[in-house]
């Protein structure tokens, strides 16, 4: 399952630039921010979850497990002690759960659990979809301990879930996606899509030691809808930065000057033929200050810039209707000042053009 999401009222780039000030006022200091520095808010909160999936995984030693196991009780034991180094990626009362359905002298023992378990770590005849659906019903719709499980098998393609929290960070980010009550293949699917459509945007923005990976943005997710994050208050320059930022980086989207493209080709398709117009409609004169064009591009025409009045980081929509053509002082005054006087000139400007 590919899970497409809607960028189009840029909550995901203002909130990633958001994060970013935040990381850096709990660290304080500015420049990299890092996942992997054990010394740094991001190392400490939650690098963790990388070293509890190799616990588990040394743990359930699946490397070690044959066939012949199946019914000796060494997966169960196996497995028991793996959910035992979950920490807080799965839910206790999960974890009690999980550990009653492997015991032989409980009530909700399932006798087929060594089997799954082995399908899911070892059986490569089986597609990980149908791992997925035997798990449920063999250890109940437990979605933190299902998504544990498939986590300690690969953490490059697999992630925890807890799902309330997760559907709190998406609507943070203006995702609808629905997690509760939701244990499926196909909504695990959906969830990891997403993430890493959010790992691909904070590459492309952010600069990090270290590239980042699909278990950083899950923690991006994580924080941004935790009292801490919510509670804070960036000042009036740290706000303004958040607005510049978010502005400048949807631009080069727009303009495909960007070192990287991963969401180019979602954002925006008008955006060419808008900038077209734009400039067309200004026939060389910036609509701010009123003056040619500085010089000529290097196809001879009059170099202006593209501006959205309302910007596009503020919900502004992408057409003629809330773009002017600007010289390269005026937009870069425009983003560093952002005046009343000078969009409220613009505005009139766009309004003389509807009329």
């Amino acid at each position: 399952m590919n899970y497409s999401i809607n960028y189009e009222k840029n909550i995901i780039i203002q909130q990633i630039y958001k994060f970013v000030k935040f990381v850096q006022f709990v660290d304080k200091k500015d420049g990299y921010i890092s996942f992997r520095d054990s010394n740094g808010y991001l190392g400490k909160e939650e690098d963790y979850k990388s070293k509890v999936s190799e616990e588990a995984r040394k743990e359930l030693n699946f490397s070690a497990w044959d066939e012949s196991w199946i019914g000796s009780g060494k997966i169960l034991e196996c497995a028991r002690k793996a959910i035992s180094k979950a920490s807080n990626l799965v839910n206790s009362n999960q974890k009690i759960d999980f550990k009653n359905r492997l015991d032989p002298n409980h009530i909700k023992f399932n006798i087929n659990a060594e089997r799954v378990l082995y399908d899911i770590y070892h059986n490569k005849d089986i597609e990980e979809s149908l791992a997925f659906d035997n798990a449920v019903k063999a250890f109940g719709k437990k979605y933190d301990t299902i998504a544990f499980l498939f986590f300690i098998k690969d953490d490059s393609r697999f992630l925890p879930i807890s799902p309330g929290n997760f559907e709190k960070g998406f609507n943070l980010l203006n995702i609808d996606y629905k997690l509760s009550n939701m244990c499926s293949w196909d909504n695990y699917q959906g969830f990891i899509s997403i993430i890493k459509h959010i790992r691909n945007i904070i590459d492309d923005m952010v600069i990090m030691q270290g590239t980042p990976r699909l278990i950083d943005a899950h923690s991006f997710v994580w924080i941004i809808r935790s009292k801490e994050y919510t509670n804070w208050n960036p000042n009036d320059e740290d706000l303004r930065q958040i607005e510049i930022n978010s502005e400048e980086f949807l631009q080069k989207v727009i303009r495909g000057t960007g070192e990287k493209k991963t969401i180019s080709s979602i954002v925006y398709k008008r955006s060419e033929e808008v900038v077209k117009l734009t400039k067309i409609r200004a026939k060389g004169i910036c609509q701010l200050c009123k003056n040619k064009a500085p010089f000529n591009d290097k196809n001879g025409e009059p170099y202006l810039e593209t501006h959205h009045v309302i910007w596009l980081s503020n919900g502004g929509e992408d057409s003629t209707n809330n773009t002017v053509a600007l010289c390269p002082n005026c937009h870069k005054m425009i983003h560093i000042l952002n005046r009343k006087e000078d969009n409220d000139k613009l505005l009139k400007c766009l309004d003389e053009y509807k009329n």
